[in-house]
């Protein structure tokens, strides 16, 4: 399988790089065109971006006034303490740019994580239902109270809260549930956030713990789902706190006196400051960095991009130079959110996916693992386990499910030592068997007296990162053909001759079908996203005819009784580190150009960096059933005899909020952009009946730099 030779597109001049790079970032309130952003960023001239991913973290120094990156390097991320990748990405960069940096932004999975894994601090949840409104059951968490204070939907206060109950409730929480922060949602919190914010002083003021009130995050008007964003966010505040932490210990011990960007996930900045207090709006931070990177080096206004990295393929679509912002927000991990991110599809492909063989079928991800080649290279022997398997190789004929082979971490080693009192005794017993050498998974269950390895008790294992499944992956693959050499590429051909034997193929044929499976399920991904605008993307796979006819176009030369061909007509930007090995082939598969600027293998880092901050805030009029208008969305109860005053005081109060948001976020900009909206409704006799207007303040700004910031917060 011949590499195809990747499009490398001529640098971009400063000012259009600038202005591409807001216009990934959400639209303006009204759809009309973007907001842009300052040409260039004269007050900075150089920048360090890093992406602490799930697979590597990248980091690079880029110059902005001759917009070029003066260096770059790449990591292996450990996942239970994402610096360690940092401190070994940053260790490879020249000390004199490294002290020469003025700004740094940040890129991470973390928060995402730790959502998905179910990670953080304890939280109580005090919420303020409407009246009749029963909510039992309607919110799955606890420990959660019913607290006074009513707000109905036209903003206007129906009974106050009781300052006393409120003390009271915390505290119980705290004794009874070892609380240690607060979240606080109330119904209509988003039209009058006057109750939650009363409710959130209250609380700091008895118990000094973090408290995230639902109107922070959210203006949506499901109290429920703000309620459930509001606690994720208080969740794990610690995780983020201490990852800015220690990165600012990092540059300090560098001598790196720099403020600290956060990217978003709907690609935009914010400050270290703001990213402590809203750690949840940094959900899908990684990818929606990877498309502004992407934006950024290219000069394309409409474009497919993929990111692949060693966990998962992030696939986005630019038109018109934007991506779509998901206004009902992200979900993740099963979980609704209600944070703002980019339009992103995301499925389990990676360098380091799971290659498996089912009932004669051949699958690769979702499933994410160590490759054996890395496992080779590692001070652990695990010879032992791939001899184990090749003795037993027949019995794996019907299904390679078990052909993996776990080792012990780092983390995992220092538990086994200290005698962890969280684990159980037979997950101590899997740690002492590791703890010797890895194991293949049926080996590791004869060892420790388990009838099978499906009874391991494995997950509790797995999630706190003490110990690693290894098995055969795309990265190894790559290895056997020598496209990418970094590892032990022996113990990646022992397991593809165990993988081939169980699957009755040549080796040399088994690893040439498994790259031509990537490449046709990644150009499956690309038409998924290319449809999604159209076409629910589950149908393609609950259709029998269309899964017949997506294989015939992605797999047109294996002598089906079709000829079929499929073109995308967009171009596809890819970007991280295996893209470069399948994306060529993928997009000769749809009859498009597949281009990787360049720096595609850490693009990522350089849209971390090359983000402008953007805030947005908003306020609806809408008519009072009193007479008059009503302004919401505001703190307080505001009342106008005609929509022209109600259009002035929310202009001057977005104003104000806008401009404090935006020193909040990071950016001396103060260049207000009002926009405003209605929402008209046609009546049978033809007259036009006014609903509603938005208006929204928007500032588009640089980051301040650390010529103008007193350094980390």
């Amino acid at each position: 399988m011949a590499a195809a030779r990747p499009r490398i597109r001529p640098p971009v001049a400063a000012a259009e790089m600038a202005t591409r790079t807001a216009s990934t970032s959400p639209a303006a309130a009204d759809g009309s065109e973007a907001a842009r952003l300052p040409s260039a960023k004269p007050h900075i001239r150089t920048g360090l971006g890093i992406d602490a991913g799930g697979t590597y973290t990248d980091a690079v120094i880029y110059d902005f006034a001759d917009q070029r990156v003066l260096a770059k390097n790449k990591a292996l991320t450990t996942r239970w303490n994402f610096m360690r990748g940092i401190d070994a990405a940053l260790d490879a960069l020249p000390e004199a740019l490294l002290q020469r940096t003025e700004l740094v932004s940040v890129s991470t999975t973390l928060a995402t994580n730790a959502v998905v894994e179910g990670e953080g601090q304890s939280v109580g949840l005090l919420v303020m239902p409407p009246y009749g409104l029963p909510i039992d059951g309607e919110i799955g968490h606890q420990p959660m109270a019913v607290i006074k204070g009513q707000i109905d939907i036209s903003g206007e206060v129906r009974s106050p809260v009781d300052p006393d109950q409120i003390r009271r409730v915390a505290r119980q929480m705290m004794g009874s549930h070892g609380v240690s922060a607060f979240a606080v949602s109330g119904y209509a919190g988003s039209v009058n956030p006057e109750h939650e914010m009363a409710v959130k002083a209250l609380i700091e003021a008895e118990t000094g713990c973090f408290v995230t009130c639902g109107h922070e995050l959210s203006r949506l008007l499901n109290f429920k789902t703000r309620a459930q964003t509001a606690v994720l966010n208080a969740r794990i505040v610690p995780r983020l706190v201490e990852l800015l932490g220690n990165l600012q210990a990092a540059l300090r011990r560098r001598a790196i006196p720099a403020p600290i960007m956060v990217v978003k996930g709907d690609g935009s900045l914010m400050s270290c400051e703001l990213a402590m207090q809203r750690p949840v709006e940094t959900i899908l931070s990684g990818p929606a960095a990877s498309v502004a990177g992407a934006r950024f080096l290219t000069d394309l206004d409409d474009a497919l991009v993929v990111d692949m990295g060693g966990t998962t393929t992030d696939t986005a679509l630019l038109e018109a130079g934007r991506v779509r912002v998901s206004e009902q927000g992200a979900t993740v991990g099963g979980i609704h959110t209600h944070v703002r991110a980019l339009d992103i599809r995301t499925a389990g492909l990676g360098g380091d996916s799971l290659i498996g063989f089912e009932k004669g079928l051949f699958q690769i991800g979702p499933r994410r693992v160590a490759p054996l080649c890395w496992l080779g290279a590692q001070p652990v022997d695990p010879q032992a386990a791939l001899a184990y398997l090749k003795s037993r190789s027949g019995a794996y004929r019907g299904s390679a499910h078990a052909l993996q082979i776990l080792t012990v971490t780092e983390r995992g080693q220092q538990a086994a030592l200290r005698g962890d009192d969280a684990l159980g005794d037979a997950e101590r017993a899997v740690l002492t068997c590791l703890r010797e050498r890895p194991h293949a998974l049926d080996e590791l269950a004869q060892r420790a007296g388990t009838l099978h390895a499906a009874l391991l008790p494995l997950k509790r294992l797995e999630e706190r990162f003490l110990i690693q499944r290894c098995g055969l992956t795309p990265t190894d693959l790559l290895h056997i053909r020598g496209e990418f050499r970094r590892w032990d590429t022996g113990s990646a051909e022992k397991m593809l001759a165990v993988m081939a034997a169980v699957s009755g193929t040549d080796p040399e044929a088994l690893v040439d079908r498994l790259l031509d499976t990537l490449v046709q399920d990644l150009a499956g991904e690309l038409i998924k996203k290319r449809l999604s605008d159209t076409v629910p993307t589950a149908l393609l796979s609950d259709c029998a005819a269309c899964r017949a006819l997506l294989g015939q176009m992605l797999a047109p030369d294996n002598g089906g009784p079709f000829a079929i061909r499929f073109q995308i007509r967009t171009p596809v930007v890819g970007i991280g580190a295996p893209t470069g090995h399948f994306l060529p082939l993928a997009a000769e598969l749809l009859g498009t150009e597949a281009i990787l600027p360049d720096h595609w293998e850490v693009a990522n880092a350089v849209g971390a960096i090359t983000s402008p901050v953007i805030v947005t805030i908003e306020a609806q009029i809408k008519p009072d059933p009193r007479g008059g208008f009503a302004v919401q969305g505001l703190a307080g109860d505001h009342r106008f005899p005609s929509v022209a005053e109600a259009q002035e005081y929310a202009q001057r109060a977005l104003r104000e909020a806008a401009g404090a948001l935006a020193r909040r976020a990071g950016t001396e900009a103060d260049a207000v952009r009002l926009v405003s909206e209605d929402q008209v409704a046609r009546t049978a006799t033809g007259f036009d009946l006014f609903i509603s207007r938005n208006v929204a303040a928007q500032i588009i700004g640089v980051p301040l730099s650390g010529s103008m910031a007193e350094g980390p917060v």
